[in-house]
């Protein structure tokens, strides 16, 4: 089985709304994934508790190089995040 982080640290799946998808889908859009449950990302990190509901989320481009961004939305547009050792025990989508 994959480990998706380094040894000790966890992947975090967000779920949105349905109007977090309609407000921020140009913004949020490399970062997407889909499955049986919806659109959702992938996260090192996350802060729910400031003004933001903030994560850290890494990309890779096309050319293979990859980095990382701190993105903040407003907390209503979150409606659950599940922490785990591996993309797979999240549930949100099939084993990748």
């Amino acid at each position: 089985m994959k480990t998706d982080s380094k040894r000790g640290e966890k992947v975090v799946g967000v779920l949105l709304t349905e109007e977090a998808w309609a407000d921020l889908e140009p913004a949020l859009a490399p970062y997407a994934h889909k499955g049986p449950i919806g659109k959702f990302i992938y996260c090192r990190q996350v802060d729910p508790s400031g003004h933001y509901f903030v994560r850290v989320a890494s990309q890779t481009h096309s050319d293979g190089t990859s980095f990382e961004a701190e993105i903040s939305i407003p907390h209503h547009y979150v409606k659950l995040f599940i922490e785990a050792t591996e993309r797979s025990q999240i549930g949100f989508a099939a084993e990748e």
